[in-house]
């Protein structure tokens, strides 16, 4: 969990992402977003960054929201992972965004 740059090619690229991985039986008690939350914060807050995305496969409906808790927002722009084989089931992406400003709206 926490803040990475992608080295591989993205329509966003370069880019800070947020993101989160954790064994289905930690799923629902909250830590995805509790660690992003605080990512997040570092991002905004220590780094200055500007903005911060998170994507996820379409199926992956758990993550889109944590996303949407996070108050990142569907940017509409899906796209096929170059990480993962063309035809796979988990190819196609959703990508979503929070803005510095976005971020220190809902932080107050």
């Amino acid at each position: 969990m926490g803040l990475h740059e992608p080295n591989y090619k993205l329509p966003v690229s370069p880019c800070i992402g947020v993101g989160w991985r954790l064994g289905k039986e930690f799923w629902g008690n909250g830590y995805a977003t509790e660690a992003a939350r605080a990512s997040l914060k570092f991002a905004f807050e220590g780094l200055d960054l500007n903005e911060v995305y998170s994507f996820a496969s379409i199926s992956n409906k758990r993550s889109w929201s944590v996303m949407e808790r996070l108050n990142m927002r569907n940017t509409e722009a899906n796209f096929e992972h170059p990480m993962i084989p063309e035809n796979h089931p988990l190819r196609e992406h959703v990508l979503y965004k929070v803005t510095k400003e976005q971020w220190e709206n809902i932080a107050l």
